[in-house]
């Protein structure tokens, strides 16, 4: 019996150091002056310094944020509006929108980015501008991700019968639908948002085509930066792992405060 209940936290443990070791290894690299033997040739902080004093880095990840933030605000509120439609009231309309919304698996960033940039660069519209492209890419790129998970959540609520309980009760449909649907599907909202934020925070293909070097992401600045010693570009990668991480957590504390 004892065996039984140790054995998960044996390969939970074991699972946690393989997955780790990458990241460990970029840790330790970038401490040292160079490795190119067993053991390496030496210590410095020399590298954390030139990054931390890089003028450039810290508004790359914020930008790298910001423009993340639209697309998954679009992306939700349209992907909610139309399953909550579907499952509620025409349920057969859900598998012609999986349908739609798993298109994008197919469709790789440059595949979309060459066509809109051919399409709508300098044209007279609003698409001409490139943060609007941008915008309107991302948007299609994370459907895959935010569909699946609002979908899972939504059936797991079982969002019919917790739409006639508050009905027997008294509550409006779209008093139900903000007060009580919205707040449980939250967790499957929050989980889709940070797939779909680690997916935009982490795209270089789509942002080299349409901006280029006028708006430049963290990733861009990796790219520039592939001149520079291994040590630095280790860093950076580094601190856009801390960076994920530091929204990540922020984000599951505001769930469970929530939950709370």
């Amino acid at each position: 019996m004892k065996r039984k209940k140790t054995f998960p936290y044996v390969v939970l443990t074991l699972t946690s150091i393989f997955l780790l070791i990458p990241f460990i290894a970029t840790l330790v690299y970038s401490f040292t002056v160079g490795w190119t033997k067993l053991l390496p040739a030496g210590w410095t902080l020399k590298y954390w310094g030139q990054a931390f004093t890089e003028p450039n880095l810290w508004p790359a990840i914020l930008r790298g944020v910001l423009i993340s933030i639209p697309p998954i605000l679009i992306c939700n509120v349209v992907v909610i509006l139309a399953l909550y439609t579907s499952v509620v009231y025409y349920p057969k309309l859900e598998k012609y929108i999986q349908a739609i919304c798993m298109v994008p698996n197919s469709l790789k960033g440059v595949i979309i980015a060459i066509p809109v940039l051919a399409l709508y660069a300098g044209t007279p519209t609003i698409f001409s501008n490139r943060m609007v492209m941008l915008v309107c890419i991302y948007s299609i790129s994370i459907l895959p991700f935010v569909y699946q998970g609002i979908r899972n959540n939504l059936h797991g609520i079982n969002v019919t019968q917790l739409l006639e309980a508050a009905e027997i009760l008294g509550a409006g449909k779209l008093y139900a639908f903000v007060r009580i649907v919205l707040p449980s599907m939250l967790s499957g909202i929050l989980v889709s948002s940070l797939l779909a934020l680690s997916t935009v925070f982490g795209d270089f293909a789509i942002i080299k085509i349409i901006a280029g070097n006028k708006f430049e992401t963290v990733q861009m600045l990796l790219y520039n930066s592939r001149v520079i010693v291994l040590q630095y570009q280790c860093v950076i990668v580094i601190i856009m792992f801390t960076a994920t991480l530091v929204i990540s957590q922020a984000v599951f504390k505001f769930q469970n405060k929530k939950r709370g």
